[in-house]
């Protein structure tokens, strides 16, 4: 008896952790301007204009100097980032499939590029754990999904 009670704890514990949401709080952030941008025919004009903008965000151009002078680019919270890179990917495949509209991918896609710019100042430790352990784009868009922001 004692066991199936432990082993009953032992599950709500594991599924109120799956459950989890994820609390940040509403700044203001000045989303970069973008001016020009290649768009992806796949994805369309706005929202090859909101990843354009979440690059600039989480990347950053650093000068490596002298003898080479060559600049590379270094990514800031890299789990973020390639997981919004693995979403693009994903919405491009069922754009191409005819799996999803336009208009549902859109609204998905800068749903979470908006909460992953606003998030980008803080502290989302727990966030890119979780997204470590995603496997696939329907776990990713499940972290999204959880993100809150007050």
């Amino acid at each position: 008896m004692k066991l199936c009670f432990c082993i009953c704890c032992f599950l709500i514990a594991l599924s109120s952790k799956a459950q989890e949401t994820f609390q940040f709080k509403q700044t203001t952030y000045d989303f970069p301007e973008i001016e020009e941008c290649n768009y992806d025919k796949l994805l369309g004009e706005r929202l090859s204009i909101k990843l354009e903008q979440f690059n600039r965000v989480y990347t950053k151009k650093v000068n490596c100097g002298p003898p080479n002078y060559i600049s590379s680019l270094e990514i800031q919270k890299p789990d973020l980032y390639y997981s919004i890179q693995k979403l693009t990917k994903h919405f491009r495949k069922c754009k191409k499939k005819a799996i999803l509209s336009q208009d549902k991918i859109e609204k998905e896609m800068v749903e979470i590029i908006n909460k992953s710019i606003l998030i980008f100042n803080q502290k989302t430790d727990s966030v890119e754990q979780e997204l470590r352990q995603a496997n696939n784009s329907k776990e990713i868009i499940g972290v999204f999904e959880r993100i809150i922001i007050e």
